[in-house]
């Protein structure tokens, strides 16, 4: 007999544990991205900390003992320039160049002394706060006041030579003339003719040149500074009235007025560094009034010389040209300890008036 019963099915649970395990694997692949991503946001939070942390640190003082080394660093740099300009600017009395058992003693020695005693000062208020400061001068160079104080004198030398050699194989500062209008002779940027008063600045290649003259051009009384460079390109400026024209030449100004002729006087700094410039005056008894220029040189004095000395009555007494020893660069020894830093640094002073 035929077996008439329904054939056997396959269970359908297999296909149901098939799926089961998928939903297993998806809520794993689920689980682990939200562990990486919580795990990469953790890593972007610690790295913004990190950069917030670091840019806080940057902006804090980390060594508070610096501070006051620096700060007094800067004070010491100021006073030592400071006292170096000072002492050398109005220099007449009968000093020497280094004379320690001089009284007065030597230039040298004072600037030496003025330094020390700025130290001693500044030493007793850092010890009050258990802290040692000072400051001493390693080297100082041999420099020249150069001047005429006689406002109707003219600019030659003290035998009245109009055309001489004022210093040779120096560096060069504070270059300053005080014109009377009425002692220059009239002349053209042009032609510069009249034979002007000329100061030249030699390097040994190269000159240049510093007119002072009335300018013909302008039809009235002035008083023009024209200057011819390295090139042979000359230009000028005028100074209109008839008072005294106080002109600067190292920081190219007239009467306080910005002079750009003069900044066509642009020496390279080589050749200040190396000292190896000379200077000249040409045509000064076409000039009257006073005059200053320091030289990084000791100069010669005396009978056959140009100058005379600053002790010699008819120098400063007079006004006739006279030369004074003075300090024209140093160097320094700052040094600065207290319980948290030690600090020793030297430092170069030099005053920023160099003819450039």
């Amino acid at each position: 007999m035929a077996d008439v019963r329904r054939p056997p099915t396959r269970p359908r649970h297999g296909r149901n544990q098939g799926s089961r395990a998928s939903d297993n694997d998806r809520g794993q692949l689920f689980l682990v991205a939200a562990l990486s991503l919580a795990v990469l946001f953790v890593g972007f939070a610690l790295l913004l900390n990190t950069a917030i942390f670091t840019e806080n640190l940057a902006t804090r003082n980390t060594d508070p003992g610096t501070d006051p080394s620096i700060s007094y660093r800067a004070a010491a740099t100021d006073a030592a320039r400071d006292l170096l300009i000072e002492e050398s600017a109005n220099n007449t009395d009968d000093k020497n160049w280094d004379d320690p058992t001089g009284d007065p003693q030597g230039v040298k020695q004072l600037y030496e002394r003025s330094v020390a005693n700025w130290s001693d000062t500044t030493g007793i208020h850092a010890a009050r706060r258990a802290r040692v400061a000072s400051v001493s001068v390693d080297t100082a160079e041999h420099g020249t006041r150069i001047a005429q104080t006689n406002a109707s004198r003219n600019f030659t030398n003290r035998s009245y030579t109009p055309t001489y050699e004022v210093a040779d194989d120096v560096a060069v500062r504070d270059v300053q003339f005080t014109v009377d209008q009425d002692s220059i002779v009239g002349s053209r940027v042009t032609t510069l003719a009249n034979f002007p008063f000329r100061v030249d600045f030699e390097n040994g290649a190269d000159t240049w040149s510093v007119y002072v003259y009335d300018d013909l051009d302008t039809g009235g009384d002035d008083v023009t500074v024209a200057v011819v460079n390295d090139t042979n390109y000359a230009d000028q400026c005028t100074h209109p009235g008839s008072s005294p024209a106080h002109i600067d030449v190292t920081n190219a100004s007239v009467n306080g007025t910005a002079c750009p002729a003069l900044e066509l006087l642009d020496m390279p700094d080589a050749d200040l560094e190396n000292e190896n410039v000379e200077v000249s005056f040409a045509n000064a008894d076409n000039v009257a009034g006073t005059y200053g220029l320091t030289v990084s040189s000791g100069l010669s004095y005396g009978p056959g010389e140009n100058f005379y000395d600053n002790d010699e009555g008819p120098g400063p007494e007079e006004g006739s040209p006279f030369i004074t020893a003075v300090v024209y660069e140093a160097t320094i020894t700052v040094t600065y300890e207290s319980t948290d830093v030690y600090y020793r640094t030297t430092i170069d002073i030099e005053p920023p008036e160099e003819i450039r």
